[in-house]
């Protein structure tokens, strides 16, 4: 018996271990301060057993555990647990949490984060693998004071817009950032789209103090962000460059921003098909011949 006795807690011990595979990626390893970050969670059923996590009333299902370069805990990042999601005996879902929003850390440095799952039938959570990150900043490549206008949040109070340049492995980024322009507190930080720097870009604000930044995003494709003075991004478009004749940004007699020069682009539209050369086919018969 006392030969069965280690057996059965080892075989008790796989059990517990083959109820949930868990697996956590980022999209990337190094983030601007204050950006959000994306994690991709993989959660692969080994129990034998559906298994239903989450609904109204149900304990968190879902955490994370951060920590910094010494490995101290951070503030814990729970996820809600009122949607139900269920996973069939072998089956493997994916959910994608930015866990920034919970909590963002401030502080430049290298970071771990680890995805914790409750399996609800026997209470135990299980882990998956730490992914390490990097929480990095930059000096502003140009940055304008201004106040907020009438309905927005916080309309009256001075507020800083920054365009910063951040250089990742081999991509470089433009990324904007929203300042307390009296406490210097960042409010916001997100980035705006992949940059090339074979042309400046071009930024200024309209008369609504909406800024504007046109920018070469990749070869003849410039990019036109808008946004608003809350910090919000208001609007993505794209303009191509037509034999050298390059889209360029101005104001306007009334203060509003016009993009002249180039086409609009629209990336999410099939490519034109060429028309064939030549005349027409037998079948295209001209008007009039039978």
């Amino acid at each position: 018996m006392r030969y069965l006795t280690p057996l059965f807690f080892f075989l008790l011990a796989l059990t517990a271990q083959a109820q949930f595979q868990v697996g956590l990626t980022l999209p990337r390893t190094n983030y601007m301060v204050l950006e959000a970050i994306p994690a991709s969670v993989t959660i692969t059923n080994r129990s034998g057993a559906d298994v239903v996590l989450g609904g109204p009333g149900r304990a968190v299902w879902m955490s994370f555990e951060m920590t910094d370069s010494s490995g101290r805990p951070l503030a814990p990042i729970e996820v809600s647990g009122v949607e139900l999601v269920q996973i069939p005996a072998g089956g493997t879902i994916q959910k994608k949490i930015t866990v920034t929003d919970a909590y963002s850390p401030t502080e430049i440095g290298n970071y771990g984060l680890t995805a914790r799952v409750a399996h609800t039938p026997s209470g135990q959570f299980y882990a998956s693998a730490r992914v390490r990150f990097n929480i990095t900043d930059n000096k502003p490549m140009w940055e304008q004071a201004f106040g907020v206008p009438e309905g927005y949040k916080g309309a009256g109070e001075a507020r800083r817009y920054a365009v910063i340049l951040f250089t990742d492995m081999d991509n470089t980024s433009l990324y904007f950032r929203l300042i307390d322009d009296k406490t210097k507190l960042r409010l916001q930080t997100y980035r705006l789209g992949p940059i090339s720097m074979a042309h400046d870009p071009q930024i200024t604000l309209d008369r609504e103090n909406k800024l504007h930044a046109l920018f070469l995003a990749q070869p003849h494709i410039y990019a036109h962000c808008i946004v608003a003075p809350d910090g919000s991004l208001k609007k993505r478009s794209y303009y191509r460059e037509q034999n050298g004749d390059r889209p360029q940004m101005a104001l306007n007699g009334k203060g509003e921003a016009e993009i002249h020069g180039g086409e609009y682009f629209d990336p999410t539209k099939p490519p034109v098909a060429p028309k064939s050369p030549g005349g027409r086919k037998v079948s295209e018969k001209p008007p009039g011949l039978e």
